[in-house]
């Protein structure tokens, strides 16, 4: 349904039930800011990925001592990839107080602290102690930017280009890990720490001089700066932005509670919607660890060596990086025509398949089975396995977390995924060292298979779609919305909406 502003300003209580469309006199309109602001605030999820791809491409080098100031065993390393998994989870509460404290700019600002800091430690490293000293201080680093960046974008972006800006979230981290991947084996340790402390200045030096969140500034009573990141975001006049800046702020009184009260969050945080979307999100992050895809790329260079794959494992990983690189760009491109949904289902099911084909020639190398012929054949399954993963997986829970959540809730909801995400991740790459080394790596990847099969089945029958639909509109199909969905009717719908909608830049988000 659509209304102009004027036809319900006798009705406020349906401003937030209704796609709002708002006639403008002119075009002037502009979205290229947007994509700047989103780009320059994701900077800090590069420099979260430099902290995966660190492990990826040193753990080896530390174990081999090979051209390093020290050596770490086995056990040591997969605590070095433990330790940031777990600080990461107070770095979401952090982020989450200070995103609602001081903003969303600040609190991502803030995160360079860490990542500078964690790099400096590093870098003078001496021994295996000051290696996890600087692990825990780069996962809180990692907790802040995971837990503010969805907030930061989703309240920037117009509805049309919402899903795309949300996957550069993932689609940075991937950046970050390439980066790290493809300097860190011709460089030496001390110089690849400098490397990847510059990304955290360089995203200071580029997002410092961006506007704050309109939705943050409308909450904290700050009509008049809102009023000017409206502005400047949209590229629209004054009386332009003061429409919009009057939904907005309909929108937050409609669901504003004390922004102070913790209590009151976790209250909100259980409302009947916020449920749903709460286990909607939660079932996708549960899906991106056990999946296997964070443990396979932290220790990829030592999974390409075990599997006997006939070429340098370096240029192995780093293939496997640009591809997981280029194929979120292609979620970020394609996301907004094809719909969330569509993407995550073919993700899920292409996932399921390459890690049950996967693990079947793992089980046949444990067996000394001769593979030689395909001895390449592992570098190709991960690859294709990224691409899978990247396609939704990846890069779409992100996103889903600024679309599901309102502004009020948007904070504890991003925490409490995020704590949920690191015990968990914390779990699976403990294990699947442990595991791996008792019985095997063919058993984990076998059950890694099995469950993005499960993850299929869910999101095939349980996840909406979201595309070019207000807030208002995805809490209203949230609060009706039965369980079951078919797909024909997920690809009806989102080639309906992409029809009916044309995808105008003029809609936003209510």
């Amino acid at each position: 349904m659509t209304e102009t502003l004027d036809n319900l300003i006798d009705r406020p209580e349906e401003i937030s039930k209704v796609h709002v469309h708002i006639p403008y006199p002119n075009d002037s309109r502009t979205q290229w800011r947007q994509w700047l602001a989103s780009i320059s605030a994701t900077l800090s999820m590069v420099a979260v990925g430099t902290v995966y791809g660190w492990t990826t491409t040193m753990l080896t080098r530390l174990e081999k001592n090979k051209d390093v100031p020290l050596q770490i065993t086995s056990d040591e390393g997969s605590w070095i990839v433990s330790i940031a998994v777990i600080t990461s989870m107070a770095g979401s509460f952090i982020g989450a107080c200070l995103a609602d404290l001081f903003g969303r700019k600040k609190c991502l600002l803030s995160t360079s602290v860490f990542f500078i800091s964690g790099w400096i430690i590093v870098i003078f490293a001496n021994n295996v102690i000051w290696l996890y000293v600087s692990r825990v201080i780069l996962g809180i680093g990692v907790g802040m930017s995971y837990t503010t960046n969805p907030m930061y974008v989703s309240e920037v972006a117009d509805i049309n280009i919402r899903g795309a800006l949300g996957t550069l979230i993932a689609v940075n981290v991937f950046t970050g890990s390439l980066i790290t991947c493809s300097v860190g084996p011709f460089v030496s340790y001390n110089t690849l720490g400098i490397v990847l402390l510059s990304i955290a200045v360089i995203f200071v030096v580029s997002f410092v001089f961006f506007p704050e969140s309109p939705y943050y500034l409308a909450m904290k009573d700050q009509e008049g700066e809102a009023l000017q990141a409206i502005m400047y975001f949209k590229g629209c006049s004054n009386d332009e932005a003061r429409r919009e800046l009057d939904i907005i702020i309909k929108n937050i009184n409609e669901n504003q509670i004390n922004s102070e009260d913790w209590r009151m969050k976790t209250k909100r945080l259980l409302s009947h919607n916020n449920r749903k979307a709460f286990v909607m999100i939660l079932g996708l992050i549960v899906t991106q660890q056990l999946s296997g895809n964070f443990t396979t790329m932290q220790y990829l260079s030592k999974f390409f060596d075990a599997a006997n794959i006939g070429i340098n494992s370096d240029y192995a990983t780093i293939i496997v990086f640009a591809v997981g690189l280029v194929s979120g760009g292609v979620s970020t491109i394609t996301v907004e025509k094809a719909g969330r949904r569509p993407l995550l289902i073919l993700s899920a099911l292409f996932c399921s398949i390459t890690l049950g084909i996967l693990a079947v020639y793992l089980l046949l190398n444990s067996r000394k089975i001769d593979l030689t012929a395909v001895n390449l054949l592992p570098v190709l399954l991960v690859i294709l396995f990224v691409i899978a993963y990247q396609v939704g997986i990846g890069t779409l829970p992100n996103a889903l977390i600024g679309e599901l959540f309102p502004t009020s809730a948007k904070s504890i909801a991003g925490a409490a995924i995020t704590i949920s995400d690191g015990v968990l991740g914390f779990v699976v790459s403990k294990l699947y060292q442990i595991i791996g080394d008792a019985l095997g790596e063919h058993y984990v990847y076998f059950f890694f298979g099995g469950f993005c099969f499960v993850a299929f089945v869910f999101i095939l029958y349980y996840i909406p779609e979201t595309k070019n639909k207000s807030f208002g509109e995805i809490q209203e199909e949230l609060a009706n919305s039965c369980v079951k969905f078919s797909v024909k009717k997920c690809w009806r719908s989102s080639e309906n909406d992409h029809r009916t909608r044309g995808g105008n830049s003029d809609d936003r988000i209510v």
